[in-house]
């Protein structure tokens, strides 16, 4: 018993030696320790020029940590603001393209009918370098059959509809916010028409613009009136053509009364550059191919006083207009021998200077057809009209669409060489240049 209390004893002695020797120690500590204190809040002018040059999807995650960040970030001042630097950002440095194709189109039908609702994919590329930067896919629950089409970008934003169903959405993919339209009167026609299989024939299909004028965003529908159909009662039978105006605020649709007196081709998505829309018109009765311009402030139509001759007289399946650089752009290929060549508006609107005189067949040291149909995937339509110009490189590269197979491919002037940038050729619905914004509930 003796020696148990012996060993006992001294094991709490040196027990207690151990927490003198670490109390001993952490006071030492302490005094040589410096007080640390937290720093001040950074100013919120500051906080805010931080946050402005954020991506879009840094923002959203902030949102969720402070209440006070997540209501500087939903302001429409902090929107504007941030708009305009990655607006400024798109224009100088940092081009992006956006892909935009029907997901999975078959997943979920039966019996060979279209699902009821649509998933859309939105794949955003470095034009530069052709890297793949972001992919979103969103569910809209009203279907499109199948039958997508996607406005040009505007501040972010793309309009998406159909005109086999009655869907309508505006979307920013960046945030995933989309808003779902009443559908154009023009819609309801067309949707009559293309479900119907005892009609004779389809409407003619043409494409909406999405804008902004000064007074806000706008969806422009400019369509060729069809005079047999006894259901456009909305409309009189003198006008050629018809012209509906989205209004977001009062969300409707709004019929102008003043409309160009010349039908305008059919099936082409229209230009949008400097304020205003243009359009090709339709060639009829030996007349020429003419332009029709809109003004979006103002609502007025007009036809520019000169348009290229080589194009005023061709056959409009070899012409096309596009949106390049901040610029109108015309182009016209050379029947069958791949040569396309690209004319510009200048500012003036009254006349064209050439731009770009591309020659395809030059490109490829083998056959160009077997080239390009199997590489690049185009048909036979491919190979005959026009492709569209969807950027211009840095390096003077440009990126180049088609209206049938919109497989991208990218050119390289200088060395006549093509390279495949995107192709996803049964699902591919447009592409466009894109940057990413927050501007959503319009």
């Amino acid at each position: 018993m003796g020696k148990e209390k012996q060993v006992i004893a001294s094991s709490s002695s040196s027990q207690t030696k151990r927490r003198k020797i670490r109390r001993t120690i952490r006071k030492r500590r302490r005094r040589n320790e410096k007080l640390v204190t937290a720093p001040p809040s950074l100013p919120n002018d500051v906080v805010e020029e931080i946050f402005l040059r954020l991506p879009v999807k840094a923002l959203i995650r902030l949102k969720s940590l402070s209440k006070h960040w997540r209501s500087t970030i939903q302001s429409s001042f902090f929107e504007k603001k941030h708009l305009k630097i990655a607006k400024r950002s798109h224009d100088v440095d940092h081009l992006k393209v956006m892909v935009i194709t029907e997901e999975d189109p078959l997943k979920g039908s039966q019996n060979n009918l279209p699902r009821p609702d649509t998933d859309v994919g939105f794949r955003t590329y470095c034009l530069e370098s052709a890297s793949h930067l972001s992919f979103t896919r969103l569910n809209f629950p009203q279907g499109f059959h199948h039958w997508i089409y996607v406005s040009e970008g505007c501040d972010g934003l793309v309009c998406i509809y159909s005109v086999k169903t009655h869907s309508i959405y505006v979307v920013n993919p960046a945030t995933r916010w989309l808003r779902q339209l009443p559908p154009a009167m023009y819609q309801v026609l067309l949707s009559k028409v293309n479900n119907n299989p005892l009609e004779d024939g389809r409407r003619d299909e043409n494409h909406l613009a999405f804008v902004k004028a000064d007074t806000g965003y706008k969806l422009v529908w400019l369509y060729n009136n069809n005079n047999n159909n006894d259901d456009d009662d909305s409309n009189e039978t003198s006008l050629v053509t018809t012209c509906e105006v989205f209004d977001f605020k009062a969300n409707a649709w709004r019929y102008l009364t003043c409309t160009p007196s010349y039908r305008i081709f059919r099936n082409q998505t229209p230009a949008s550059a400097n304020g205003s829309l243009y359009w090709f018109t339709e060639p009829y009765n030996n007349s020429k191919i003419q332009v029709v311009a809109f003004d979006i402030h103002t609502e007025t139509f007009k036809l520019l006083p000169q348009i290229v001759s080589s194009i005023a007289t061709s056959d409009p399946q070899y012409i096309d207009m596009c949106t390049l650089d901040n610029g109108m752009c015309m182009s016209k290929r050379q029947g069958d021998s791949m040569i396309q060549e690209i004319w510009r508006l200048k500012p003036s609107q009254d006349s064209w200077e050439k731009v770009y005189t591309i020659d395809l067949v030059s490109c490829s040291s083998s056959s160009y057809r077997t080239k390009f149909g199997d590489e690049f995937d185009w048909g036979c339509k491919d190979l005959v009209e026009p492709f569209t110009p969807v950027a211009i490189c840095k390096n003077k590269k440009m990126l180049l669409s088609h209206r049938y197979t919109r497989a991208l491919v990218k050119l390289d002037p200088q060395t006549k060489s093509l390279s495949c940038f995107s192709k996803h050729r049964l699902c591919t619905r447009r592409s466009v240049t894109y940057f990413q914004s927050l501007i959503s509930h319009i």
